[in-house]
């Protein structure tokens, strides 16, 4: 009942939350398994290897097991086990010497062989092969020279079985370094790969808040820059011409109604999860260019529109791109300029479709000059389809946007 009463630990989650353990949670765990594949080799070691001596030492006749500093050799030999992740050729020194010692103190053998082989099957896991190898050969040798010390004579039967048991045992710890190193390959192509995808949804990310700012930018500059001026005309001559006044007020309301109609359009392209799906609204183009043509005019810039062989049936991102590009370049005839009149020339030549926007405005400011978002987004615009674009002052004054690009080609 008080236990209901006390906080929660901080690396716990809350009552009815699922979660990640916290730091310390995560670092006891990592520790206990960390501490459990260290020491429980040497702990499976110890006890088969205590044990089996014992057996050993009984069934030659022996009257009694080894003595205690026997036993304390075993002891130590089996717990070198547990340097096998963080020193293993300590590991490899300590159990050769440790073995070799037991062995030469005449005490029951057999047994005393395992510390060495598990050793060196942990050498080879841990690519030290050739450390392994020589210790192999070390402990082979050594057994064999201490043998004659105490009347031991070699043993065929005994070298052959010790022989096979380190080769075997060399054998599996290269066939467990293989496993694991394809284990490491496996999980470095998977990392390799999800970072590759997140990657490529970072970048995706990032063209598409491009592709919606441009869409916004070229949809609200236009129609806005169209009410402001016109609001700036009610209000200058509300109290002088009323009448005046008044279109310029219906102006506004038409060109808010045309901006609330593009941008439902512009949305509703923008919300399509499938790439096939087909928009639900008509998409502007080069169908379109007179509208603007008359919302330039209607702004005082008298806009001469000439369209020479352009087919009738344009791809989608070309139509699409065409129309941005003159909307962009009115708007910023009609705003930044002072120019009263624009020309706006489209031709098809050559497989390829070249838009000029030109004015008789105040040019160019001095180089060099900033370009804004309406340029930088006709230049993406541009280059999405593999063309070329180019923002000037005209020689003989006045400013020109002029874009080429191919007819048919596949957009990036």
């Amino acid at each position: 009942m008080f236990a209901d009463r006390l906080p929660p630990h901080r690396d716990s989650p809350g009552p009815g939350v699922t979660g990640s353990p916290g730091p310390v949670a995560r670092w006891s765990r990592t520790a206990r398994h960390g501490l459990a594949g260290e020491i429980g080799p040497a702990l499976v070691v110890l006890a088969v290897s205590l044990s089996a001596t014992a057996i050993i030492g009984w069934q030659d006749g022996s009257p009694h097991p080894p003595l205690p500093f026997g036993y304390l050799l075993l002891t130590i030999d089996a717990a070198l086990i547990a340097l096998h992740r963080r020193w293993p050729l300590v590991m490899l020194a300590g159990t050769l010497a440790l073995s070799l010692t037991y062995h030469g103190l005449n005490f029951p053998g057999g047994a005393f062989t395992i510390p060495p082989a598990v050793a060196i099957y942990f050498a080879v896991v841990s690519r030290h092969r050739l450390a392994a190898g020589l210790t192999a050969l070390a402990f082979l040798a050594g057994v064999f020279l201490l043998g004659p010390l105490h009347d031991r004579e070699p043993n065929t039967q005994g070298a052959v079985w010790l022989v096979a048991w380190l080769s075997l045992i060399m054998a599996v710890g290269e066939a467990a370094r293989s496993h694991q190193e394809r284990l490491r390959q496996v999980q470095e192509r998977a990392a390799l790969a999800e970072a590759t995808r997140e990657e490529e949804a970072r970048r995706r990310a990032v063209e598409e808040r491009m592709r919606i700012a441009r869409e916004l930018h070229d949809v609200l500059a236009h129609r806005i820059s169209t009410v402001t001026i016109q609001a700036g005309v009610a209000a200058h001559l509300i109290d002088r011409d009323v009448d005046q006044a008044r279109e310029a007020l219906l102006a506004i309301r038409e060109t808010s109604r045309g901006v609330l109609v593009e941008m439902r359009s512009t949305l509703g392209m923008l919300r399509r999860v499938d790439e096939d799906e087909l928009p639900t609204d008509p998409v502007p183009g080069m169908a379109d260019l007179d509208s603007l043509v008359r919302d330039a005019e209607a702004n005082g810039v008298d806009v001469a529109l000439d369209v020479v062989d352009v087919p009738a049936v344009l791809p989608a991102s070309l139509d699409l791109a065409l129309y941005r590009i003159v909307q962009e370049s009115l708007t910023n005839v009609i705003r930044h300029s002072g120019a009263v009149r624009a020309r706006v020339r489209i031709v098809h030549e050559r497989g390829e479709v070249e838009v000029e926007v030109r004015d008789d405005g105040r040019g160019a400011p001095p180089e060099p000059f900033s370009q804004g978002n309406g340029l930088l987004g006709m230049r993406e615009r541009v280059a999405a389809v593999n063309g070329t674009f180019e923002a000037r002052g005209a020689d003989d004054g006045g400013f020109v946007v002029s874009a080429r690009m191919p007819l048919r080609s596949d957009a990036r």
